[in-house]
């Protein structure tokens, strides 16, 4: 009977495995069908072709924001789907794949990053009623000619403009060659240029275009090469073009500065010179007074788009240029305008069906809530400000100049920056000091971009309980001018306030020709310790200064990433050696943001009262990233708690004589470990929440209480004659007690990977 009975088990237990399957697969196949249909946007963009790079750059960062939202559940309970549509580069591919993308479930486009392949494609998705968002194509034309088009960026006559207003503000106004070509988006770059530069100061020359070739250049390439007399070259050309003139100029003897439409502003479009013999022979020979305009540089931007920038590092390889970050930006609008679909009062709360009879229904509501993006009450937050669309769907947003060098692209020395509320400003004394200039009803402040680094010589001590922590570093500045307001900065956690004097530098003098300034500091820095996951913890040090005496506007701190020789990911190459002194602590990195100190206060001015603006003071933020060595802190701090686990474990083994000790040992280790838990926890200091060694040490306390009450519990069944049920009891509680301390081990690990 007995062997039977002991045959017939392992069929058992093969049933109730097989029956949990079953129940595991009827819900997980329950909550399938149930899950709603995703929302579905079209991806169209250059993901082949000559512009694939760039195309694969965009989906990434679009693939980004799309990710984000879907891990919190995506929008009104439905995640969003992508769905990819390649242009090739190419308008008539474009445009034959805008009716598929009508007869598709899409939603909405994202796309194109191609001007002309955006052309090609606006009317059939103006005809199909279905909403288009871009976050590249700057052509004038492509939101002129449909309602049906956004733009998350200014057009390039905007652009254009911008540029022409830099020269006659910083430049005295040179005289300029403009190169354009004679399609949608050169002839937009040339009047929006033209109308804003004096036309005695300039000439104009234009290529013809054909078929998505650039005609015949020489004439016209020739004619610019043999303007006589010194100047500027102001290319204006989509990236289709851009390069292909920048090298024919240069091949023409053109040394001087040559300045290129947004299109030519990311490091990655040198790679169309890689090849060239002359470049081999010398490298820069043709980029070297390379400038560009963008929309969005990243070592002038702030801390959003630092963070941005880490998060695309690490899912492709490599650093973003504008074009991700208008990517980005244009899909949380889109993302923004699905949520807002719901609410709108147009639709009484009904959001996207996502029923075969509702398609046109749903594209009219997403159209709709994002043309009532328009104002900065309903803006969306982007990565350089707050994003909203004007009259034209565009988003008129500041553009800047750079200039690339050994291979980077950076904030040129002095910027424009536009003022948008000029009420409370005494604009007539800003321009007699210098700090504004005007162009018809725009006023600008002249802004000096200051190259700053910060190398760390040495992190001499941390000190959780007291939150501060001491480190020598070097500070350093370079800028245009001899201004000395440029170096009147404080830092707010410094301690010791003589440490540092801006007054005193160590160093002064001029570096390719700007002002050169070096600072040595060692002191105290008062810190803010998270240390909810103390003894596993990732801490940050701040080394954050601001300028006290000059607005953001007129000044800002630029991440020098030549002398700071960054690596690909934006984080310093920093010595070991800087933090050999930290045993408990492990080096992950050290990061440098941009970053202001902003203030809503009227400062008593009566012109301000009714005013919203922000007075923010420029900053710049070094951040040292250290991670704690949880497994020399445990085996310092916590190898007695590890044998009190084994030992309160070892009684649950003990023979029914031993009764009295599994008890008493149990209710000594909690006195023990008690004792410890202190002794630890006056380490951190004091804190205002429950930190991870603690919860350890409660855990431990609960299986302690567990062990006695199973001991107790035990020798009750056995006085009752129960003897079964008292070995039931004692394996129930061995291995809840494994199991207990297992699962508390797999979550630190898969949590902290200690």
């Amino acid at each position: 009977m007995r062997g039977s009975t002991m045959k017939q088990r392992p069929i058992v237990w093969l049933a109730v495995v097989a029956g949990v399957v079953l129940v595991l697969a009827v819900a997980w196949a329950a909550v399938l069908w149930t899950r709603p249909e995703p929302i579905r946007i079209a991806f169209a963009n250059s993901l082949s072709g000559p512009s694939a790079p760039i195309g694969a750059e965009s989906l990434v960062a679009t693939q980004l924001a799309i990710d984000e939202v879907n891990a919190k559940g995506g929008v009104n309970g439905r995640l969003i789907e992508l769905v990819l549509f390649d242009d090739a580069s190419n308008p008539a591919v474009a445009r034959a794949n805008a009716q598929a993308i009508a007869d598709s479930p899409c939603v909405a486009v994202l796309g194109h990053y191609l001007s002309s392949a955006s052309l090609a494609a606006a009317p059939i998705y103006k005809d199909a009623r279905i909403p288009a968002l871009t976050g590249s194509s700057a052509a004038d034309d492509l939101t002129n000619n449909s309602e049906y088009y956004f733009r998350a960026l200014s057009p390039v006559s905007v652009q254009a403009r911008s540029i022409a207003e830099h020269l006659r503000a910083v430049m005295r106004e040179p005289k300029v060659r403009l190169v354009h070509t004679r399609d949608s988006y050169g002839k937009s770059f040339e009047h929006g240029f033209a109308t804003a530069y004096p036309a005695e100061q300039l000439r104009v020359f234009g290529l013809d275009v054909a078929a998505g070739q650039i005609g015949s250049t020489d004439e016209a390439l020739d004619a610019a090469a043999q303007e006589p007399g010194p100047g500027v070259i102001v290319v204006g050309a989509a990236t289709d073009f851009s390069a292909d003139i920048v090298k024919a100029l240069r091949r023409r003897g053109i040394k001087g500065m040559i300045i290129a439409s947004q299109a030519a502003a990311r490091e990655s479009y040198l790679q169309n010179f890689a090849n060239e013999p002359e470049e081999k022979a010398q490298p820069g020979f043709f980029s070297e007074n390379l400038y560009a305009a963008s929309s969005l540089m990243f070592d002038s931007a702030g801390v959003a788009a630092q963070v941005f920038a880490a998060d695309y590092k690490a899912k492709a390889g490599t650093l973003p240029s504008w074009v991700a970050g208008g990517s980005y930006d244009a899909a949380r609008l889109m993302i923004d305008a699905l949520k807002r679909a719901a609410v709108h009062p147009r639709f009484m709360g009904q959001g996207i069906q996502k029923r075969s009879d509702s398609k046109v229904a749903d594209r009219d509501r997403v159209r709709v809530a994002l043309a009532a993006i328009n104002d900065p009450k309903s803006a969306v937050v982007g990565l350089t400000g707050r994003l909203y669309f004007n009259a034209n769907r565009d988003i008129p947003r500041p553009i800047r100049l750079g200039f690339f060098r050994y291979g980077l692209f950076v904030t040129a020395p002095l910027q424009l920056v536009r003022i948008d509320q000029p009420k409370g400003i005494d604009l007539a004394a800003e321009r007699e000091e210098g700090h504004v200039v005007t162009f018809g009803d725009r006023h600008y402040w002249i802004q000096r971009v200051v190259y700053t680094g910060i190398d760390i010589i040495r992190v001499n001590r941390i000190d959780v309980k007291q939150n501060s922590f001491n480190v020598d570093f070097y500070l350093w500045m370079r800028f245009a001018g001899d201004d000395e307001a440029q170096t009147r900065v404080e830092f707010p956690a410094l301690l010791d306030r003589g440490a540092f004097d801006p007054a005193r530098p160590i160093q002064i003098g001029q570096e390719d020709g700007l002002s050169y300034r070096l600072y040595r500091i060692n002191g105290d820095f008062k810190a803010r310790f998270d240390l909810h996951d103390y003894p596993f913890d990732t801490q940050e040090l701040r080394l954050r200064f601001q300028n006290t005496e000059r607005r953001r506007e007129l000044i800002t701190y630029v991440i020098d990433r030549f002398g700071l020789r960054l690596a690909d990911d934006g984080s310093s190459r920093a010595e070991d050696g800087a933090y050999s002194g930290l045993q408990l602590w492990r080096f992950l990195g050290l990061n440098y943001f941009v970053e202001s100190q902003s203030s809503g206060s009227t400062l008593g001015k009566a012109s301000s009262f009714g005013a919203e603006a922000m007075t923010e003071f420029a900053g710049f933020d070094a951040t040292i990233m250290l991670r704690r060595s949880s497994a020399i802190y445990m085996l310092k701090n916590l190898l007695p708690l590890f044998l009190l686990v084994l030992v309160v474990f070892a009684t649950l083994f003990f023979p029914e004589t031993m009764f009295r000790e599994r008890v008493t040992i149990p209710v000594t280790s909690i006195l023990a470990s008690a004792v410890l838990l202190v002794t630890v926890a006056s380490q951190v200091g004091d804190v205002g929440y429950t930190v991870v060694v603690e919860e350890m040490f409660y855990i431990f306390f609960i299986l302690c209480l567990m062990t006695i009450l199973a001991g107790y519990k035990h020798e009750k069944l056995r006085d009752a004659g129960r003897k079964r049920a008292a070995i039931i009891l004692d394996h129930a509680a061995r291995v809840i007690y494994a199991g207990t301390v297992l699962a508390v081990i797999v979550v630190l690990y898969r949590r902290y990977a200690v």
